[in-house]
């Protein structure tokens, strides 16, 4: 198991009628990280992608914008090199997959 960081993660906001997020990458080491940020809410959106992060470089990957509606969910799948994946959810998500 790794003691490193997460080198995604999200930053959520929500101003009036607008949820705004972003997926970031920040690694401590040049690596190669895979991931799937599932948005939903009035609507939903889907995300997948695979890049390679810089070493001590921030990153914003993704930028999602949409009107969420009464209740909402960020759920996003990590993968890193040498770790095992990893989930984050911001927002009211329940416990289905």
């Amino acid at each position: 198991m790794s003691d490193l960081p997460d080198a995604l993660t999200l930053e959520v906001r929500q101003q009036g009628d607008t949820l705004e997020i972003q997926l970031i990458g920040d690694s401590p080491r040049t690596q190669q990280v895979s991931y799937l940020l599932e948005v939903t809410g009035q609507s939903s959106s889907r995300h997948r992608g695979k890049t390679t992060l810089a070493a001590h470089a921030r990153t914003v990957l993704s930028t999602v914008r949409t009107t969420p509606g009464k209740s909402w969910c960020v759920r996003l799948l990590a993968e890193e090199e040498g770790r095992e994946p990893y989930e984050i959810l911001e927002g009211s998500c329940d416990a289905e997959g």
